[in-house]
């Protein structure tokens, strides 16, 4: 049957039960994935009645939001943020566009070549939050904003056409094409793109007031509009002819090539169908560092997004991970924060010279102090990488040189050392160091491990495994080639503590899952697997904890 014949901008199931979704713009295939999705009747489906309000110049959708005109708005990040507030918070609970088609059209008969040549003109915007972006993108330009003036422009980039203004705001899958079709040749136009910049823009998102999803019904509305929109927008993928013929049955005065060039456009924007909804918070700290955070002069704002309809989804698909993406998120920033690489290279060097004292105790030269400090510091982290994969290849080590150089340094130094006290290995005071040494750099280590898989996003189940591998398995090699026995054969309690911590750790990470808004809980989490290693493995030593023997190992043989 054809896609046409379903066909229909509402269809009414119960008045109270209307979601109404206020449009960035004016009907075209920018939201083809709605339209598609009430042809196909996947609203329907769901057991949804949405209305597809359009917007245009003048209709702010955040506006429409925050006065009860919409239930649900498609909005830039710029112009969400740009107008929340306390008083009327609002938040995304799905991303709908992965990428930015955002560019400053310039002529270049109007004066500009260059994009310090913006400098002194007129520039164009919609007012949607494109203005923002302008501004920052100015200011990573260096050019004082009170030097250009922006004013608002007309639809369809006409005030450049008609060289009214040197510059406009424009979308590549829209308005550069308007442009150029009204006769403007490509030789007289200049793409100022503000990601090129460091400006990311988050375009077109799915935004509610906040108190509304304190509502489970309002929830479960939002999570079927998601995926009826998914599956819209990969039909709209299989089929865009069909696609664009819905479109142009909600608006029959667009042109068809051009709304079939735009779709093909926007298309390449859209997420997979497994990340589609998800809101990206790499992106969106991206964003904030570079130049979200200048708007908070002017006001504060509370939380804009959250992952709760996100989790909903998941758990609907029945993909719900252990761990939150928001958990993954803060973990991978403390990951890659230069306190906790400054963490990591101490526990490395520790643990190194836990390697070198052994190995000065056992009389060996330089090159045997070497080897026992690199398979002491590094050859745990060289086996849980391997176990990882390419996303840790090549090793951190080959990759930051301050590792080896650390080490070698560390092996001169005790060296040195040594020399000064030709019998310091037989002191009481040398096994201490030594035993300290071991124990610290083991909980270093094994929190570094744990830390790795996490942000590595393997399985969580790996996380204890990779962290006892951190710390033992350096340990295990230096055996090997000093032909000892390991003592975790010998019922000395060694990378057992990591795997308890490393479990402990992944409890304290599940209670912050319920803590999307802040990375403080996961800190605290990773505060208490550090802390609790060490404490586990001090009390193995002042009370000698081994395991227990049990007869039925250890009977002689008759």
């Amino acid at each position: 049957m054809s896609l046409l014949a379903f066909v229909s901008l509402h269809h009414p199931v119960h008045a109270d039960d209307r979601l109404r979704v206020q449009l960035l713009w004016e009907h075209q295939s920018q939201f083809a994935g709605f339209y598609v999705a009430d042809a196909r009747r996947h609203f329907e489906s769901a057991g949804l009645d949405v209305e597809l309000i359009e917007g245009g110049p003048g209709i702010n959708p955040i506006k429409a939001l925050q006065s009860g005109k919409a239930d649900v708005a498609v909005s830039w990040l710029s112009n969400a943020w740009q107008h929340n507030s306390y008083d009327k918070p609002v938040v995304n609970v799905a991303q709908l566009l992965s990428d930015s088609s955002l560019t400053v059209l310039c002529r270049i008969s109007a004066g500009v070549v260059v994009p310090d040549d913006i400098k002194g003109k007129k520039i164009g915007y919609w007012g949607l939050g494109d203005d923002q972006i302008v501004k920052a993108m100015l200011r990573r330009l260096n050019i004082p904003i009170d030097s250009v003036e922006l004013v608002r422009q007309k639809s369809n980039g006409r005030d450049l056409i008609s060289g009214e203004l040197p510059c406009v705001t424009s979308m590549t899958y829209n308005e550069y094409w308007k442009v150029i079709e009204a006769g403007v040749p490509t030789s007289d136009l200049v793409m100022v793109n503000p990601e090129s910049f460091g400006i990311p823009n988050i375009e077109d998102g799915l935004y509610v007031m906040a108190e509304r999803l304190e509502s489970p019904a309002f929830r479960e509305q939002l999570v079927d509009l998601i995926q009826a929109l998914r599956q819209g927008w990969r039909e709209a993928e299989i089929a865009p002819t069909l696609a664009v013929e819905s479109v142009m049955r909600v608006n029959d005065e667009l042109d068809r090539d051009q709304q079939r060039h735009m779709l093909e456009t926007v298309l390449s924007t859209v997420p997979e169908h497994n990340s589609f909804g998800h809101f990206d918070l790499q992106r969106y700290e991206r964003a904030k560092v570079s130049w979200l955070t200048s708007l908070e002069d002017e006001h504060a704002t509370p939380q804009i997004w959250t992952h709760q309809i996100w989790n909903e989804l998941q758990a609907d698909d029945g993909k719900k991970p252990p761990l939150t993406a928001a958990t993954q998120h803060y973990a991978s920033n403390i990951m890659s924060h230069p306190v906790f690489k400054a963490f990591v290279l101490m526990g490395v060097l520790i643990y190194a010279l836990s390697g070198v004292l052994e190995a000065i105790r056992r009389h060996y030269d330089m090159w045997g102090r070497l080897i026992l400090a690199f398979l002491s510091g590094i050859g745990g982290g060289t086996l849980r990488d391997l176990l990882i994969g390419d996303e840790r290849l090549p090793f951190y080590y080959v990759k930051d040189l301050s590792y080896p150089l650390g080490i070698l340094i560390v092996v001169l130094a005790a060296s040195f050392i040594s020399s000064l006290y030709h019998d310091a290995h037989n002191s009481q005071r040398f096994k201490l160091i030594k035993n300290y040494a071991d124990i610290i750099g083991f909980s270093l280590l094994a929190t570094t491990g744990a830390m790795v898989a996490l942000s590595s996003g393997i399985d969580w189940y790996w996380v204890p495994v990779c962290a006892a591998l951190t710390c033992a398995g350096g340990g295990m090699l230096r055996d090997i080639v000093i032909n000892q026995e390991p003592m975790t054969f010998r019922g000395v309690i060694y990378e057992e503590v990591a795997i308890i911590t490393a479990l402990i750790f992944l409890g304290c990470l599940f209670i912050a899952n319920h803590f999307e808004g802040t990375p403080v809980p996961v800190f605290i989490s990773v505060m208490v697997m550090l802390f609790s290693t060490l404490a586990f493995k001090f009390a193995i030593m002042r009370y000698k904890v081994k395991y227990p023997r049990l007869a039925i190992l250890h009977r002689r043989k008759m």
